[in-house]
Order: structure tokens, then sequence, then C-alpha cells
């Protein structure tokens, strides 16, 4: 994680004394908004720049490169992301650990469906064959799918969920959450679905509900769980 300190445009002469140069952290955050929007190649420095009210020599001094930029971007915002889903699966109190992946589905959509910018960019930047998509893989991507397997592959060995191959059941999930910020063909049916936070939450138990209707054998419907936001620590 990188450290948050203003990044000041400096003068000939006194250094200046004018507090309100955007933040490195918010310098992050836009860079990070704009590689999800426009890719990599998309993006200049120099637009970045002027966006957040600092010069492009400053903004290279700091940040060395693009490249460097898009890490600690990237690192700046995947980080705790991560970790919150991690967080999260392991806190889920279920009766079995099929219905703890059930429910972990539904938390942590609801969580993707209101990080846009966090989904458009995995997709866009981890479909690469590039070293960023490779650092984006298997820094985030690939550890928190390998422990999903891991309980996956637990639940089965139990009786308690069909004999499907973990790819199979991953791509359809993948799938859900890259429409979700790349609806596509689909962005004017979706919309309306995704227009207030109730609308999401009712959208993804019907998504939850068709993927594990035909995932799960003989478990029936949990006892008056929590629900996996206030069974999850703040």
């Amino acid at each position: 994680m990188t450290k948050s300190c203003p990044l000041t445009s400096r003068r000939r002469g006194r250094p200046s004394r004018d507090g309100s140069a955007m933040p490195r952290e918010d310098i992050l955050k836009h860079a990070f908004a704009a590689f999800a929007r426009q890719g990599y190649e998309g993006v200049s420095l120099r637009h970045l720049a002027t966006e957040c009210g600092v010069s492009d020599s400053l903004l290279t001094h700091h940040f060395t490169s693009k490249q460097q930029l898009w890490y600690e971007a990237t690192d700046s915002v995947f980080a705790p992301l991560l970790g919150h889903l991690v967080l999260t699966l392991e806190n889920i109190e279920a009766e079995n650990v099929a219905w703890k992946l059930r429910h972990n589905l539904r938390a942590s959509l609801t969580l993707m469906a209101t990080e846009p910018d966090a989904i458009a960019f995995m997709f866009r930047e981890g479909e690469g064959d590039d070293e960023r998509a490779d650092h984006l893989r298997e820094h985030y991507l690939q550890p928190y799918m390998q422990r999903i397997r891991e309980l996956f592959e637990e639940a089965q060995q139990q009786g308690l969920m069909r004999q499907l191959s973990h790819t199979a059941c991953s791509s359809m999930v993948l799938g859900v959450m890259r429409m979700l910020a790349i609806p596509g063909v689909y962005k004017h049916e979706l919309a309306a679905h995704l227009a207030t936070p109730e609308k999401i939450s009712a959208y993804v138990d019907e998504v939850v509900t068709i993927f594990y209707d035909g995932l799960m054998l003989g478990s029936s419907p949990a006892r008056d769980l929590p629900s996996p936001a206030s069974s999850t620590p703040a």
C-alpha cells in the first residue's frame, strides 16, 4: 500500500504553501478509474495530470512511469478489496460448506456490484498476455479462486454438491460478474435491476438461486441464518 502524501506543485523559490493539490491517494483513485474506463494504452499521463491538477512532470517524478502508476493504482484498490472478500468468506457462518459458498456468492456479487470500476478493470486489464495481467491474476484473482476451489471440492467430497467441474462453475460466476460492469448487448435490460441497492440485492438473490439450485444435492434451505453482511465483522 502506498503512503498518502500530497503531490504539490513547486514554484521557483520558496516551497508552495498551497494545500489544495490533490493527495496521492486521490490521484491513485483517479488513475485507477481511468485505467478501468480506457485501458492501459488509452490513458495519457498528461491528461491524467491535468484532471488531477498537477503537472505531468510532477506526476512522472512521483510515479516514475505509467506502468509504475498502474501497479500502485491497482494495488491501492485491489488489496483492500481482496481483503474484504477473504474476510467475508472466512467469517460466514452456515450449516455446511455448501451453504457457506452459497452465502458467499451472494455477498461477493453484491459487493462487486457496488465496485463497477474494479470489475471493469479486472476483466479489461486481466485478460491480456502481459506482465500487468499476470500481476492482477497472480496476486488477486487466483488466490481467492483457489480458496473457493478448496471449499467447492470439500462440498463435493461431502456429497453436498454435484460433481461438476470447478472451471465450469467459476466461468459462469465470472460471466455474471462481468455483466455487472460490462453488460454489453444486455445493457438496457440489466440497468433497471442495478438501479438501487434494493434492486441489486433482489437481482443477486435470483442469480444465486438459479446457480446453486443446479449445484446442491439434498441440502435443505438454511434455517434463519444471518445475512453475510451481518455475519461479517466491520
